[in-house]
């Protein structure tokens, strides 16, 4: 739990950042992000009623119920000044709330998954330019743990090993598909490492992007990855998929 509520808080102050710089539209693309981290299942809400008192909850509860029902906005800088003195008092308040969970559970400093990283980023290096690296500055702009080679590995680093260490180590991987990825000896390898730990262990793991491939080129060669729901980078921004990335790592947190 307290995982959870570091990866709320960090989202919050990536949101504080924006609103500081006038940006107005994060918004709407926030908004969405933010009711699922808050809203979607008890467990927060059970932990907010036994720390906080109820007028806090109330005035958290209520301007979040606020920013979804936003349909346009105000460039009024009183206006401005209330939404970003409100995700401070939010921000600080689910610090507070953490460091109090963390006395009462005696969980402080305790890791639950395990995990080093929340999700390894398998690519071919020929898609970095054009796909992969705008997507990993989108994703860690959400304050997620990201093992990427271009940034995890170190001078004197035994690459083989540290890359891995990586594939045990990562809640997820997101695996971007291509041509260029095919037959490629390490990208190879990374995947049947992921494939053989989500066999293995039954949970979601790959979470597969189609970058310029078509599934039925997917099916032909890799059968047992088509099985997986896979997204299509046509489709959707980068920025939109780190959000989708979110998600995904916030079900698997509250599920601790």
């Amino acid at each position: 739990m307290e995982k959870i509520l570091k990866k709320i808080c960090d989202y919050l102050d990536y949101v504080i950042k924006e609103l500081e710089k006038n940006n107005l539209s994060i918004l709407f693309d926030c908004r969405d992000t933010i009711y699922s981290m808050c809203f979607n299942g008890n467990s927060l809400k059970d932990i907010f009623i036994e720390i906080i008192p109820t007028e806090k909850l109330n005035r958290f509860n209520n301007f979040l119920l606020h920013i979804t029902n936003l349909t346009s906005l105000s460039h009024d800088k009183k206006t401005q000044m209330k939404y970003l003195e409100n995700f401070n008092w939010i921000s600080q308040t689910l610090k507070e709330c953490m460091e109090e969970y963390d006395i009462k559970s005696g969980e402080k400093g305790v890791d639950n998954m395990n995990k080093e990283y929340d999700v390894f980023i398998s690519h071919a290096n020929k898609d970095k330019e054009d796909f992969v690296e705008e997507l990993y500055k989108s994703i860690s702009k959400l304050g997620i743990n990201i093992f990427y080679d271009k940034e995890s590995l170190e001078w004197g680093d035994n690459w083989k090993d540290r890359i891995l260490n990586g594939t045990r180590k990562s809640e997820f991987a997101v695996i971007v598909i291509s041509e260029n990825f095919f037959d490629r000896e390490w990208t190879e390898k990374e995947l049947a490492e992921f494939l053989s730990r989500q066999n293995r262990n039954g949970q979601k793991l790959i979470l597969p992007i189609l970058h310029n491939i078509t599934l039925a080129q997917l099916q032909k060669r890799y059968p047992s990855v088509a099985d997986i729901q896979a997204i299509d980078s046509k489709k959707y921004t980068c920025d939109q998929i780190a959000i989708m990335f979110a998600r995904q790592l916030i079900k698997r947190l509250k599920n601790i």
